[in-house]
């Protein structure tokens, strides 16, 4: 009789224990949980978007090819703060991306940044949560000679290079701006389809797109048109 009461009791008290371990928890998650979740919210959250520019962006080459063979193109970046505090845009930097680990940087890799205007941007760009900027950037690639006498022809022939109709043109010999192969369908109406060599699409440079921010955080994209 004695050995069962023991027996029970010691049962209470391990319930007991297991109970207040429990509220101790629960009790720690209801402070810790708040305080994380606000950590959380003073970080900085900047989501990077980027897209070549079509009709209406123009294609430069350079002037001065004893300082820079680079041709570049435009792309529209847009930065959004999808964080909770505000944030500052102070720098960017590009990276062209080679096969294996090596990145390339010569004159003309970064043209520069600018609105629809063509109106210069500069940094800082500052954010408030939830808001959004979009520019353009110039990215530059160092072409073959093929395909750098022909954007020259091209400009001497037409003045500016409009992205859209150039890519076209050299669609229409069969080639991409980068040197590969192409090959376009045209249909009545206008309509047509381009059909890229898979083996050319490793001849589209690759980029990274780097911002940092006034805390010194960094937030990158890699882009390849």
């Amino acid at each position: 009789m004695c050995e069962n009461t023991n027996t029970s009791q010691g049962s209470v008290d391990w319930f007991a224990r297991v109970t207040a371990i429990l509220s101790l928890l629960v009790a720690l998650a209801a402070v810790l949980v708040p305080y994380c979740q606000g950590e959380a919210d003073k970080g900085e959250h900047l989501t990077v978007v980027a897209k070549p520019e079509g009709t209406g962006g123009v294609i430069r080459l350079s002037d001065d090819e004893s300082k820079s063979r680079a041709v570049q193109m435009p792309w529209i970046v847009m930065l959004s703060n999808s964080g909770r505090t505000k944030l500052s845009v102070v720098s960017y930097r590009i990276e062209q991306l080679i096969q294996g680990t090596g990145i390339r940087l010569f004159p003309g890799l970064d043209g520069g940044t600018s609105d629809r205007e063509n109106k210069p941007v500069s940094f800082p760009l500052t954010l408030d949560a939830g808001e959004s900027v979009s520019f353009r950037l110039y990215v530059g690639f160092i072409p073959n000679d093929e395909i750098a006498k022909t954007l020259k022809s091209m400009f001497a022939a037409g003045g500016p290079l409009d992205s859209h109709k150039t890519l076209l043109a050299f669609a229409e010999k069969g080639l991409t701006i980068y040197g590969g192969k192409a090959s376009m369908q045209k249909f009545e109406g206008g309509g047509y389809v381009i059909t890229i060599d898979p083996s050319s699409q490793r001849q589209a440079p690759v980029y990274n797109l780097i911002f940092r921010t006034g805390r010194n955080q960094e937030f990158s994209i890699v882009i390849s048109d």
